[in-house]
């Protein structure tokens, strides 16, 4: 049987100190994923919102997992949110954006990934999960993270190859 997650005001003293605990984790993974700028709101916003819906956590055991998964999703959201608007920001200028330097380090060709193979890679390589780790975080199966992780590096090596021309 699993237990619920208390909602009593006491309790979310508890939480607030299993957050605090688990946030230099957080911090190591939002800033591989979003970058140092905006790796502390996305903290904050995780915060509110795992605070909010403590309720909805079903294994107090999980609560590390629940609350990377959320941080995880919120970095996604900005990675959408900030995609839309760099496709829309040319329309609205009436120009293209300028063409990129040939010269990039691997941190910018990492930017460049999608979100979610972004995540794999950093997760991977930056902090050291193994595809059945990720796959919790950022919900799908081993066997999917590990193509992800195929195609991501494939994608970067393709990069390199063109920033080296």
């Amino acid at each position: 049987m699993t237990e619920r997650a208390p909602t009593a005001v006491a309790d979310l003293a508890s939480f607030d100190r299993q957050f605090a605990d688990l946030r230099p984790r957080l911090l190591r993974i939002c800033t591989g994923l979003v970058g140092v700028d905006h790796a502390e709101d996305i903290i904050q916003d995780t915060y509110l919102r795992s605070r909010e819906r403590i309720g909805q956590l079903r294994d107090t055991q999980r609560f590390n997992a629940w609350v990377a998964r959320t941080a995880v999703n919120l970095c996604f959201n900005r990675h959408r949110s900030v995609r839309r608007l760099r496709d829309r920001l040319p329309r609205l200028a009436g120009e293209r954006p300028a063409a990129t330097d040939r010269d990039v380090g691997l941190r910018e060709l990492i930017e460049r990934l999608p979100p979610r193979e972004r995540t794999v890679i950093v997760l991977h390589y930056g902090h050291g999960y193994h595809a059945d780790e990720i796959a919790a975080k950022v919900g799908t199966t081993a066997s999917n993270a590990r193509t992800i992780l195929f195609r991501a590096r494939r994608r970067l090596a393709e990069q390199l190859r063109e920033a080296d021309r």
